[in-house]
This record gives structure tokens, sequence and C-alpha cells, in this order.
């Protein structure tokens, strides 16, 4: 009888070890993991949230002529109505006016290119046609190197219509931000 307390107690010590504090104790054990990846989580986005404020303060650091201007020079997306807009308004200040325009959105993935489209732009080609003398579209073509729209000329064709009067069809490559 004298050893068969204790040995119950220690048994039953044993079975509660294993039937209850063990099971908890891993429980609190990957508690206290979960915890830790939290805490990290939390520390990354103060971190985030600190570089998005920062960013935050330089974007308001800007003017809102300056972020327009930054706009028209590469928007966000094809605005192709504005664009002939913008063009057909710099053409006007010669007495010229855009004629047979036609925008084509290159695709670079469907012209052969392999592999993912990781440019963060776009392009778009526009084909017009205008009219005038030959100094009179110089003068075009100096506005249109000035205008904040980044174009690239990428083709340009001319006809005689009369003397000293010609027939202009012009090859543009102009530029979006992709989203």
């Amino acid at each position: 009888m004298r050893y068969f307390l204790p040995t119950i107690l220690i048994a039953t010590a044993i079975g509660m070890f294993f039937l209850l504090i063990d099971p908890l104790y891993k429980e609190i054990g990957a508690l206290q993991q979960q915890s830790a990846s939290f805490d990290a989580a939390l520390a990354k986005s103060k971190e985030l949230q600190t570089v998005r404020d920062d960013l935050l303060a330089k974007y308001n650091a800007f003017s809102t002529t300056d972020l327009d201007r930054l706009s028209r020079m590469l928007p966000d997306n094809v605005d192709n109505v504005r664009l002939i807009m913008d063009i057909n308004n710099i053409a006007a200040r010669y007495n010229m006016s855009l004629k047979n325009t036609k925008i084509n959105i290159i695709d670079e993935a469907k012209n052969g290119a392999l592999g993912p489209n990781r440019k963060k732009y776009g392009t778009v080609q526009l084909e017009f046609s205008v009219a005038g003398p030959y100094s009179v579209f110089l003068a075009f073509l100096e506005d249109l190197e000035k205008s904040l729209r980044i174009v690239d000329v990428v083709g340009l064709t001319f006809s005689s219509a009369s003397k000293d009067f010609y027939d202009y069809n012009v090859a543009l490559q102009t530029y979006w931000l992709k989203q």
C-alpha cells in the first residue's frame, strides 16, 4: 500500500502530461509561431506604409499643372480622339487639316515577338494626310516635335498637287502607359 499511492499519482501525472499538457504545449508552440509570423507581417505592413507615405508626399509635391503635362505627354490609356484632336489643332494653326486618319494599336505579341510582352507601355500608330506648302509643313513638324505628346515620325511620303503645294502622308508612332 505504501508504494501503491505514489505509483498511482505518478501514473496520473504521466497520463495528464501525455493527454493534457503535451497537446496544449504543442498548440501553444504553434500559436507562438503564428504570432511571430503575424508580427513580421505587421512590421512589413508598417514599413510599406512608410514607403507609401513617402511616395505620396513626393507625388503631392508636384503641381497639378506638372501632373497634367505629364499625363498629356504619356497618357495612361489609348485616347485616340484626343490624339487626333491635338494633332489637328497643331495643323489648324497652319491652315491645314487632317484627312484619311487611321489609328493602329500595335500589339507586339501579334507582330512575331517571342515570349510575353513585359513592356510597361503600349504603342499607337497614327497615319494621316495633310496638304500645304513645304515651308508650312516644316513649321507643322516643328510644332509637332515641340508638343507635349511624345511622337515619333515613322513614315513620310509626299506628292506634288500643284506648284509649291504638296500632299503629305505622315505616319506617327506614340505611346501610352499600361496599367
